[in-house]
């Protein structure tokens, strides 16, 4: 990969910027190598194949804190089989958006703490966030590309992973993230697995006597979860359809 910040150092094998410009220009019309944005490219092998994936370029892109979370993170942690080609990037400063080989790669600025919120894994460099946090943005941002049924089938495969995860998703909710958010979680956890697997959201569920849509921008219509003080304006039924295929 070549980016910017190489150049120097390539000029000093040609001798000039112009010749490094000429030789990228010629390397990229033979097919040696390929533009991923201005200024970046991606080497070729001799069989035309790139064998650097997406997360392994977002990692050497985007200035560090950063985090790649929602459906791109579940699906890292095999908590879903959806691919995902909106990949959604919490940065700390606003940046530019791109696409690579029919993926967008979408910057989102945070003010949440993202440096901590990575899992702990070899399997790429790149800064996935834990299950819990790409639980937890996906809910809270439909327009990330996570339906409300891909939430819950993501949360049913983590809690039947580990029950403990719920207390673990719990805690990422009650960093700022609202009582909207936590009704939301403790209907769905309670619904999952039980109440007292649920239990961890009780405290996070707040004061207000307004019922909370469970799928956000909904129907107005539907029973109301007296405990959860969340409105059913869906078929709940079709949140563990994926039991059932």
């Amino acid at each position: 990969m070549l980016v910017d910040q190489d150049l120097p150092a390539l000029d000093g094998l040609t001798g000039s910027r112009a010749r490094s410009h000429d030789l990228i220009a010629a390397l990229e019309g033979a097919g040696r190598l390929r533009p991923v944005r201005r200024g970046t490219y991606v080497l070729v092998d001799a069989g035309g194949n790139v064998r650097v994936d997406v997360l392994n370029l977002i990692a050497a892109l985007t200035s560090e804190p950063y985090l790649i979370t929602a459906g791109r993170a579940l699906q890292f942690h095999d908590l879903t089989d959806q691919h995902y080609r909106l990949v959604v990037v919490l940065v700390s400063r606003q940046a530019r958006s791109w696409s690579w080989r029919g993926e967008t790669i979408r910057y989102s600025r945070t003010d949440r703490n993202i440096k901590s919120a990575a899992a702990r894994t070899r399997k790429t460099r790149a800064a996935i966030a834990t299950p819990e946090r790409a639980l937890a943005d996906s809910l809270a941002h439909p327009n990330w590309g996570v339906t409300l049924a891909q939430v819950a089938e993501a949360l049913d495969a983590m809690l039947r992973r580990d029950r403990g995860s719920a207390d673990r998703l719990a805690a990422v909710v009650a960093q700022g993230y609202g009582h909207a958010l936590a009704r939301r979680f403790g209907f769905l956890v309670s619904h999952l697995a039980d109440a007292a697997t649920a239990r961890g959201f009780l405290p996070l569920r707040g004061r207000g006597k307004a019922a909370t849509k469970l799928l956000s921008g909904g129907p107005d219509d539907g029973a109301i979860d007296s405990l959860w003080g969340v409105r059913e304006n869906v078929d709940v039924s079709r949140l563990t359809q994926h039991r059932r295929q």
